[in-house]
């Protein structure tokens, strides 16, 4: 029997969780439920229609209960007045009104349709893409978004939804980016007459106008995922402003469906509430990350959100209950991400600059401390390693946002003054913070070879070299007294970051500049001759790994 359960025994047993679908019969009253075949009689039924004729309302026969007709769109009336789309129900007591499915396609439509390749490149794309970057946020739930292309394409000459075919269009303009198999890239190069990066910006610039077609409010969960992957998009290219204000999108389209507040998806399948709630906490961790690298605001105000995190459940293997989520790494990282935010809306203004940085070392820490058997930093559990691949990138992408989230804090210490006098407090956190830093240098290079193995850029990892070997840098141009904890270690993760980053110089434009910038940076450290000696300039390397550049793609 089945098992009642979200997804149940035999959908699990199956491999199709997420089309696991059950209703609860609506309990019978106790009158029915004793005499059902009671009646009223005929004298009582003339009662209550002479009743309703009495209390009959005035307005009954008026224009007004044409809403109640299919051909009238409650929802584009209340839209006009600035109402949510995820708020029609309480306003109306019921759905908002149907969508114009039967309206004619746009010619944004038409256009981004045909900009579509054949199904056979088409599906390589989408398998290359699934199989891979996807990997890095899951915002695509993979059984779910094949369903949703094959039927795309049985539709595909009538009137697709507008929000799919974007969809389509970013996924391959996105895992043009990340192709892994470099015979399946040069043969669609071949065959489609261009090279990958100008094949991707063709579909994400048709994605775009087409996106821009969608109305507010419109489009449901789809349409965030696509406007999701356009800031995708754009920190793979390293236009990280762009990659900014595309989140804001996506945001503020999740907001219009309801995502950030979890009643709202009361009523739905169990399946599409997790779907919901996965694609929020992607937003949400996005948001922390980006505001934190970029020093913007954050774009989500918790006060108005009621954060129901994923259950994981669609991945549960009976055979093997251990085995772990794909979205698991997310959930992680949005926990640590909620936690941080908590601590920080604790802690009264006045007293943030003295409190809030051992407070949230303290979150980080705790947080390494219970990372599961398979993340944790030493002698992780490598058992499912071989199987699973992305469970390698997942280890390693928690290290990486760990030690990010564990520097942050501790920077103003080790950049500030030695010449003026230090608590013991602060001096501790001086030392933690240039540990961290150190750890968090080694960490972002492992990750990026890791990912460079797979033809691929995480430019998190690009971020955090240059942005912890700048921190060093001012930490030694701040070190009057002379006084830096491991300072000769330190000397020596800025001549190794300034290494790394020469030999990813043939990855990006933006990577060579950092590089200037970080050799002038380093002509005017205040060393000794010793140390001037120590540091150089280290020569160019050859890279182990020779990227394309169309390649030129982050996580």
């Amino acid at each position: 029997k089945c098992n009642r359960q979200f997804p149940c025994n035999h959908c699990l047993r199956r491999g199709v969780a997420h089309l696991c679908r059950f209703m609860t019969k609506p309990a019978a009253s106790k009158a029915n439920k004793s005499n059902p075949s009671v009646d009223d009689g005929p004298s009582r039924r003339r009662k209550r229609n002479l009743d309703a004729i009495e209390d009959a309302s005035p307005l009954e026969g008026s224009d007004h209960l044409d809403a109640e007709t299919p051909s009238f769109d409650a929802s584009s009336a209340l839209s006009a007045l600035g109402y949510m789309p995820h708020t029609h129900h309480t306003v109306l007591g019921r759905g908002s009104g149907p969508m114009d499915e039967d309206k004619e396609p746009s010619e944004e439509l038409k256009n981004a349709i045909k900009m579509v390749h054949p199904k056979p490149y088409t599906d390589c794309l989408v398998d290359n893409w699934l199989g891979g970057a996807n990997y890095h946020y899951c915002a695509l739930y993979p059984p779910e978004f094949r369903t949703q292309y094959d039927g795309w394409w049985t539709v595909r000459t009538d009137n697709p939804s507008p929000e799919l075919t974007s969809l389509i269009l970013r996924v391959c303009a996105c895992s043009l980016l990340f192709i892994i198999d470099g015979s399946v890239k040069e043969r669609l190069e071949s065959e489609l007459r261009a090279d990958s990066l100008t094949l991707a910006t063709r579909l994400h610039e048709a994605a775009e106008a087409l996106g821009a077609s969608i109305p507010h409010g419109k489009g449901g969960l789809v349409h965030v995922q696509q406007l999701f992957l356009t800031a995708f998009w754009y920190k793979s290219a390293e236009k990280w402003t762009e990659a900014w204000h595309a989140l804001s999108s996506a945001i503020g389209a999740a907001y219009e469906i309801g995502l950030h507040q979890d009643s709202s998806s009361e009523g739905m399948s169990e399946f599409d509430r997790e779907m919901r709630r996965r694609l929020w906490c992607v937003l949400y961790l996005w948001d922390f990350a980006l505001s934190s690298m970029l020093s913007r605001p954050m774009l989500i105000n918790r006060a108005d959100c009621t954060f129901e995190m994923p259950t994981l459940a669609l991945e549960v293997n009976p055979g093997q209950p251990y085995q772990p989520s794909p979205f698991r790494h997310m959930k992680l990282h949005c926990q640590m991400c909620i936690d941080m935010a908590e601590e920080m809306a604790s802690v009264p203004s006045d007293k943030a600059a003295t409190d809030l940085a051992p407070r949230l070392r303290g979150v980080v820490d705790r947080w390494f401390a219970n990372l599961p058997a398979e993340y944790a930093v030493k002698d992780p559990d490598t058992r499912w390693d071989a199987e699973y691949d992305w469970v390698v990138f997942q280890r390693r992408y928690l290290h990486l946002v760990g030690y990010m989230f564990l520097s942050g804090p501790l920077k103003p210490y080790v950049t500030r003054s030695s010449a003026k006098p230090m608590t013991e407090e602060e001096t501790q956190l001086r030392a933690a913070g240039v540990q961290a830093a150190l750890a968090l240098m080694d960490v972002s290079w492992s990750f990026f070879e890791n990912l460079a193995s797979f033809g691929a850029k995480f430019h998190y990892a690009v971020f955090c070299i240059f942005d912890t070997t700048t921190v060093l840098c001012s930490a030694f141009v701040h070190d009057e007294a002379r006084t830096l904890p491991q300072r000769e270690t330190a000397l020596a993760a800025i001549k190794r970051g300034l290494g790394m980053l020469e030999e990813l110089r043939s990855v990006s434009k933006t990577t060579s500049d950092l590089c200037r910038i970080l050799k002038s940076l380093l002509m005017n450290l205040p060393l000794s001759p010793k140390e001037k000696a120590l540091i150089g300039i280290s020569k160019r390397t050859k890279s182990r790994h020779k990227p394309s550049p169309a390649s030129d793609a982050a996580g």
